[in-house]
């Protein structure tokens, strides 16, 4: 063996014969045949040929014919064809795909052209050949494997409808069902509303694409109670590549998950109690930063964010005058007019209160220290600390600008008196495009009726 690859040539054409030999010999080992018939005796006589040019028009077994042999042949399907013809009709090019060819050159030849195209389907034959190898050792240490995973942890087996062919002990256990009332039933009888139709859309796209899917999953016990797993599932493949079944195997992390949940939620209410402190200092009520949270939320939502980034930033936007806590109570407390020099103290809360929560990598924290950073950014370039303008201000900041303010202005403070409606939203039109982004304040009229639901629900006790 000289570890050349072998190319077959079948044409009725001895002159293109020898034209193809001449560019390629000296690369590839060649054999050749004048016509379809020898062409597949040559295949069933040799084992290692690696491509194949083939004419399309030859008498007696044409081209398409001898494809089509070869195709339905197991010895001979996965050998690349590359159609080579003079005839570049398009019904002609489509049946040469029709009937198995990975290309299609039409004469005369180029010989880069023609280098080209056989290095590329060299190389994608032999990556094939590859991964199938590959398929099938893996598919006979999954076999072997299956024993031990089975009684490790939590398994069941699904057929190619979805229905349940199998589940394990520990299944049963976690689950409160027997094997008789799981046996021939989809998943949805443990399946949790707490988890969104998406989640499943995903993972069976995924598998039956014969990708294996991974991911974390709340599941419902017979009890109504539920445990939460965190669960593989891998389509199993015959010899063949099809699918013959899927295979689930999942680890139980209920008690993580609930201490987890318990974490963010001691988190979320730390951060919101902080946040009514530095209300509470200033002479706010805490149903502000309640009314900034769900003012937020709203726009999140209409300004299509994600469920997580609009959970986030509702949690996070009671943060946005923590900095607060860190400015005098004479200036912080004045009832008049801010000199100069004391605005520019009061300004500090921004960058404080960035300061205060920008270490953490926990993502609440995070987006709660952009916020506090930005909300009193403008649009127009004129806010601080950073004089950041337009989409230079993350869409947080711009968010919970729209939020701080129009709550701000409807509230009695120590230097003021709450505003009429009718004022706060002329403020607001005439600062469309100037202090806040004129999309979401658009958003906000848009549906201004809502926003007001969540003032009146929360309202100041006086």
């Amino acid at each position: 063996m000289n570890g050349m690859k072998t190319i077959l040539i079948i044409d009725d054409m001895e002159d293109n014969i020898n034209t193809l030999m001449s560019l390629l010999d000296d690369k590839y080992d060649i054999l050749a045949s004048l016509d379809g018939e020898s062409g597949l005796d040559i295949l069933a006589d040799e084992e290692n040929i690696d491509l194949i040019l083939l004419d399309i028009l030859m008498p007696g077994m044409d081209g398409f014919e001898v494809c089509r042999r070869l195709k339905s042949n197991f010895k001979t399907k996965d050998i690349p064809v590359i159609f080579i013809t003079a005839d570049n009709n398009e019904n002609t090019i489509e049946k040469a795909y029709e009937m198995g060819g990975v290309d299609y050159i039409t004469k005369p030849l180029n010989a880069r052209e023609l280098f080209s195209r056989i290095n590329t389907h060299l190389s994608l034959s032999e990556q094939k050949h590859l991964l199938e190898k590959d398929l099938q050792a893996n598919i006979t240490l999954l076999n072997q494997y299956k024993d031990v995973v089975d009684i490790s942890t939590i398994v069941s087996k699904t057929n190619l409808q979805g229905k349940i062919t199998y589940v394990n002990d520990a299944f049963m256990k976690i689950s409160g069902y027997t094997k008789d009332e799981l046996l021939g039933k989809s998943h949805n009888i443990i399946r949790h509303p707490d988890v969104p139709s998406s989640v499943f859309k995903d993972l069976w796209e995924t598998i039956k694409s014969k990708h294996m899917w991974q991911g974390e999953v709340k599941n419902l016990k017979k009890d109504g109670s539920y445990y939460v797993v965190q669960s593989v599932i891998m389509p199993i493949l015959d010899s063949k590549g099809n699918i013959e079944e899927f295979i689930s195997v999942r680890h139980d992390i209920t008690d993580i998950y609930n201490l987890q949940k318990e974490i963010e939620d001691t988190q979320k209410e730390v951060v919101f109690t902080m946040g009514a402190i530095g209300e509470t200092r200033s002479k706010e009520t805490g149903n502000h930063v309640k009314r900034v949270a769900e003012y937020s939320r709203l726009l999140a939502q209409y300004v299509g964010l994600s469920q997580e980034d609009i959970t986030l930033l509702a949690d996070a936007s009671p943060m946005h005058d923590i900095g607060k806590v860190g400015i005098p109570d004479n200036i912080l407390h004045k009832p008049g007019k801010l000199t100069e020099d004391e605005f520019i103290i009061m300004r500090m809360h921004a960058e404080l209160g960035h300061k205060m929560l920008a270490h953490s990598n926990r993502p609440l924290l995070k987006t709660a220290a952009k916020v506090a950073l930005e909300h009193h950014e403008r649009w127009d370039g004129f806010g601080y600390p950073k004089h950041l303008k337009e989409e230079e201000i993350s869409i947080e900041g711009r968010i919970t600008a729209i939020a701080d303010v129009f709550d701000a202005l409807g509230s009695d403070r120590v230097y003021k008196e709450a505003w009429e409606d009718e004022r706060i939203f002329e403020y607001f039109k005439e600062q469309q495009g100037k202090q806040f982004d004129p999309k979401l304040v658009d958003l906000f009229f848009e549906n201004l009726d809502k926003f007001l639901e969540i003032r009146n629900q929360f309202k100041d006790n006086k």
